[in-house]
């Protein structure tokens, strides 16, 4: 189980294949070569014809059920986004340098360690301005948390912890990470705005950064160049680098982090699905 995100840019691949066609079938084959890998240390000579897999099944109405395939047919499917691919080597809305680079997923159960580091994020010094913007915020559009609760009921399964971090201000208000996380991961749509907020928020967003030397010098930063008719306009960065003590969780909400910035640069929305 994972958050599935996709940058809602519009490109050649989008319209031939749906996004979430497109997501379903980078799915499959994900799970098909896991199968066929797993399958061939036994059998180094098994062909994809003979190496069985079960994936989601979408229906037209109620919740998708599982259905039995094989490597080789799913493979097949995939041939038609495969063909695709092309489209995608100067894309600038690749998270990874990779073919269909601009989706990515945050795999469950989130560690304990990048809860920490998400609450991290929020400043709770007395004088800080961030908090009060915060809890006005959460409470302004009924952020409480109660969906995360819910899903931390379930031992190992969405979080390694059960119980949520909290963080008690000096006015004797308190912030969950629940909250957080619903306010992060839990809605469906980002606009280009609200994906500056949160990026201002956390104050992982750095504007008009110098447009004289290099992009690498910005070596603490993910930076995007606005250029009109190849002449550079403009320059911003999102502080969302890997880091060598970062786990699994907190690297892959590095890129959910950085595909946020990547949309907000390019006037896109950024779809997110639990």
């Amino acid at each position: 189980m994972a958050i599935t995100y996709i940058i809602d840019l519009d490109c050649p691949v989008k319209q031939a294949v749906r996004p979430s066609k497109m997501l379903r079938l980078l799915y499959q084959r994900e799970r098909a070569n896991e199968a066929l890998n797993k399958a061939r240390k036994k059998d180094p000579t098994v062909a994809p014809q003979q190496v069985k897999v079960r994936v989601p099944l979408a229906v037209k109405s109620g919740p998708p059920q599982l259905a039995d395939t094989t490597a080789a047919e799913i493979l097949g499917r995939f041939a038609e986004l495969d063909a695709l691919a092309h489209h995608c080597r100067d894309c600038p809305a690749r998270v990874l340098p990779m073919a269909f680079g601009c989706r990515g997923e945050i795999e469950f159960p989130i560690s304990l360690r990048a809860e920490a580091w998400l609450m991290g994020l929020l400043h709770g010094a007395a004088k800080d301005p961030v908090p009060r913007m915060v809890l006005n915020y959460m409470s302004s559009n009924g952020i409480v948390g109660n969906r995360v609760s819910e899903m931390r009921r379930m031992p190992g399964i969405f979080f390694e912890s059960k119980k949520a971090l909290t963080r008690r201000y000096d006015t004797g208000e308190k912030l969950s990470i629940n909250q957080v996380f619903e306010l992060l991961f839990m809605t469906e749509q980002i606009s280009p705005g609200h994906a500056r907020f949160l990026l201002g928020l956390l104050e992982l967003y750095e504007a008009n950064l110098p447009r004289d030397g290099r992009v690498q010098d910005f070596s603490d930063l993910r930076v995007f160049e606005k250029r009109d008719a190849g002449a550079l306009v403009s320059r911003a960065g999102v502080r969302a680098l890997n880091s060598d003590g970062d786990d699994r969780a907190i690297r892959e909400i590095k890129q959910y982090f950085q595909a946020m910035f990547l949309a907000h640069e390019m006037g896109a929305s950024l779809s997110v699905s639990l």
